[in-house]
């Protein structure tokens, strides 16, 4: 019913108004399918699920926003969709939902490493009867995504582990008994990973119960290529005894003297070889090598040697190390591979502040080694050192194209993961807070980034300094109040100054005066580390509108800063090596991607490289500059250092400034030419701040106006009301005194001392519950 009104209301709406009633409805069904679709306290029904599943099909403007949830409930439905085995419609019920699923992973490879977990989650739950709608969905999924079937089982603990038995066992019998194709390469990569985690036990169980099973389905044509790559893993790397081959071969000959047609070629091909291959590895076994030469003798199939045999036994042995195999199967080489080896990290739903900022701590060579190559074992129960040195591993192995860090991300506050946009520096802070308390080995980690701050407060009374040290592990730094800066100038902050006083609602409460006091407070780099983090507050708290907001001043990055420590004339010399960079206007929203260089990167020195979820491009130092230009809201938040062991001599600060934007010489020529480069560049910065000025000269004049008639009309009515209190309290005043010669006179004629005190206590009283009243009423 609703889809038909929306359906004729969308064939009907011509005007603008129209239109505009038709966005609202679409609207509130989406907010509607939301709450009740990606809520999981409330698990709907299959019934109501398939009512937003055709709500969601006919009209697409009500899906849900959160990609993660809304797929996360469209494959729940697959998992409990009732589909009769018998069921071979070109039309079933799974159809819809799975090109559902299918437009989300359109619009970008994220989304299907969003689905991959899921499905197999599904196909190991042990619990419950798994529809064959997953199965039709596993089946829809490129065979290039296979790649994600490896970082899935490595992240299994070791009871997990035998729930992939079952997984196996349920896939087999779909491609036997269900006959559909397409599953042959998920198996093998299935079993190819457990045998990267030496789980050869498993996989001889496996064999031994589906080897004859998956052989008897090389008898159907259409299930030849799925069932032949899955029984060719399984043969060659069951090796330990020739028994699982004696009985598989004795079908094998038979099918094999049948494929005399030319179109069964390249198939009869394969399977002799295969027999060959084991017959020679296993030797003489009866009559089966003479019968499996017999049969190539007939069908005029090339001869394996022995030397091709034994290299395709060490080949395909399931020893093969952590390698991932080439078999029959295909290549599982992604199509979207990563220049230099690299591999991508999978958005979880707005998880991108993490990615981000891990992929500057990743190319922080000392920290990402002695995470990786820490010898001390880590104690599991260190949930955060355990599963940040997952994900770096995860990271570091090349033969991924992608690597979920769902275990990391769990791992998080519940207020840091609950699938909202999050601050990357506030997960670096909470990172490197949880690593510091769990281990030692997280300790020396950190050790590349902690440096020494030091404050001191003068007192303004008793001029007694106060000196307090403590370590810090990032710079926050505020961004300078103006159209365009420079990096220089936003590092520039220490040594400072700060007023301590009444006025800015900051006194300090003096030890040696025993009371708050006027001061002033230096802040100064005692140490600095070896990879310096600096964090721009881009974000600030806007009284006016009441809400958190960000500033886009844009900042002109250079390729090195200079750093003083204290009150030094030297300078040490730190090198950028990572940009974390949000996108966005407001503070609540953006997205965040990186852009970094290794220390060890081969090739050019100018190496940086892209970093922006699963998609990884190379760049340049320039052209990070020309993508920052090209957009206000692309602002660099988080900046990345390495210590060069290089100093420089500070003359003065305006000196540093313009070593950065022009270079130096010794020369009086090269001074001139020095400084005619820099009167260029700064008449081209002055020129890109008068755009940025005369878009918010006219709106700041009118909103100035606006701000003085409102403060005119607001003394205005503070005087009109201190005029009324100030009449209020003369006429109180005068029936106070009043008040006070009766007393006097009641006094003088000694009609009681006691009632005269009596009444004088509740006049008092009453004077003093007056005043304050008066004053609370009254403008502070």
């Amino acid at each position: 019913m609703i889809i038909s009104i929306m359906k004729k209301k969308q064939a009907l709406a011509i005007t603008d108004d129209e239109k505009a009633e038709l966005v609202q409805d679409m609207e509130a069904l989406q907010m509607f399918a939301e709450k009740k679709c990606l809520n999981p306290d409330e698990k709907l029904d299959y019934s109501v699920q398939s009512l937003f599943i055709a709500l969601f099909t006919s009209l697409p403007d009500t899906r849900p926003l959160s990609m993660s949830g809304y797929i996360e409930f469209l494959v729940d439905h697959l998992a409990i969709m009732p589909i009769k085995p018998q069921d071979k419609s070109a039309h079933p019920p799974s159809k819809n939902t799975i090109q559902l699923l299918q437009s989300c992973w359109e619009k970008g490879p994220d989304n299907v490493f969003l689905t991959m977990p899921l499905l197999f989650l599904h196909l190991s739950d042990t619990d419950n009867e798994c529809s064959l709608a997953i199965g039709h969905l596993l089946q829809a999924v490129p065979e290039d995504y296979t790649s994600v079937v490896d970082p899935f089982v490595q992240n299994l603990s070791s009871l997990e582990l035998w729930r992939l038995k079952s997984v196996i066992q349920r896939l087999i019998s779909w491609l036997v008994v269900q006959g559909i194709s397409g599953f042959g390469v998920w198996i093998v990569a299935i079993m190819e990973s457990l045998a990267s985690r030496g789980e050869f036990m498993m996989l001889r169980d496996i064999a031994d119960e589906n080897a004859y099973k998956v052989a008897r389905a090389l008898s159907f044509k259409t299930r030849r290529d799925d069932a032949f790559a899955v029984l060719r893993f399984l043969l060659l790397g069951y090796t330990h005894s020739p028994k699982l081959f004696n009985n598989v071969v004795q079908g094998l000959i038979p099918l094999l003297m049948s494929c005399r047609k030319p179109e069964d070629l390249e198939f009869s091909t394969q399977v002799c070889n295969l027999a060959q291959i084991l017959a020679i590895h296993f030797g003489d076994n009866g009559d089966i090598e003479a019968k499996v030469s017999k049969a190539r003798t007939f069908l005029r199939l090339p001869i394996v040697t022995r030397i091709d045999a034994l290299q395709a036994i060490r080949d395909s042995s399931w020893k093969k190390s952590l390698q991932i195999q080439n078999t029959s199967a295909g290549s599982r080489t992604p199509k979207f591979t990563q220049p230099l080896g690299k591999v991508g990290l999978v958005n979880l739903g707005n998880s991108c502040f993490m990615s981000s900022a891990l992929r500057a701590l990743y190319c922080s060579s000392e920290f990402k080694n002695a995470v990786l190559n820490s010898a001390q074992k880590v104690d599991s129960t260190k949930v955060m050192t355990t599963r940040l040195r997952d994900t770096f591993v995860g990271l570091s192995t090349s033969r991924l194209s992608v690597f979920t860090p769902s275990p990391l991300y769990k791992a998080l506050p519940d207020w840091l993961n609950d699938g909202h946009q999050q601050d990357a520096a506030e997960f670096t802070k909470i990172l490197f807070s949880r690593l510091e308390d769990e281990s030692p080995i997280s300790k020396d980690a950190l050790s590349s980034f902690r440096g020494v701050m030091i404050n001191q407060v003068k007192c303004g009374t008793c001029t007694t300094v106060s000196t307090k040290k403590e370590d810090y592990y990032d710079l926050t730094v505020p961004l300078p109040k103006s159209d365009y800066t420079d990096l220089q100038s936003v590092v520039d902050v220490f040594p400072s100054e700060e007023v301590l006083s009444e006025e800015n609602h900051n006194m300090y409460f003096c030890d040696k005066c025993q009371s708050l006091q006027a001061a002033t407070r230096f802040t100064m780099l005692g140490a600095l580390p070896l990879n310096l983090i600096v964090s721009v507050n881009r974000f600030e708290f806007d009284t006016k509108r009441s809400r958190r907001i960000k500033m886009n001043t844009p900042i002109h990055l250079s390729e090195s800063i200079q750093v003083r420590v204290q009150e030094s004339h030297e300078a040490q010399v730190y090198d950028l090596y990572g940009v974390v960079i949000h996108s966005g206007e407001s503070a609540n929203h953006g997205h965040y991607y990186t852009y970094a260089k290794e220390p060890d990167e081969p090739g050019s020195v100018d190496a940086w490289l892209l970093y922006n979820d699963t998609n990884i491009s190379r760049s340049s130092f320039d052209g990070m500059q020309q993508a920052l230009k090209s957009s206000r809201a692309d602002t660099p938040y988080m900046l990345f250092f390495r210590r060069t062991g290089r100093t420089a001599t500070l003359k003065n600060q305006n000196q540093v400034r313009s070593d950065l934007f022009g270079g130096s010489s010794s020369s009086s020529h090269g001074s001139n030419s020095f400084n005619r480069d820099r009167e260029q560049q700064t008449a081209l910065l002055y020129e890109q701040q008068n755009d940025f000025r005369m878009e918010e000269l006219a709106s700041k004049v009118s909103a100035l106006n606006k701000i003085t008639v409102d403060i005119h009309n607001e003394v205005h009515g503070q005087h009109a009301l201190l005029d009324q209190n100030s009449n209020s309290f003369n006429d109180f005043g005068t029936s106070f005194a009043t008040t006070i010669k009766k007393l006097n006179v009641m006094a003088s004629q000694q009609l009681g001392k006691s009632m005269c005190w009596m009444v004088s206590a509740i006049v008092f009283v009453f004077f003093i519950v007056y005043f304050i009243l008066s004053r609370t009423n009254s403008p502070e």
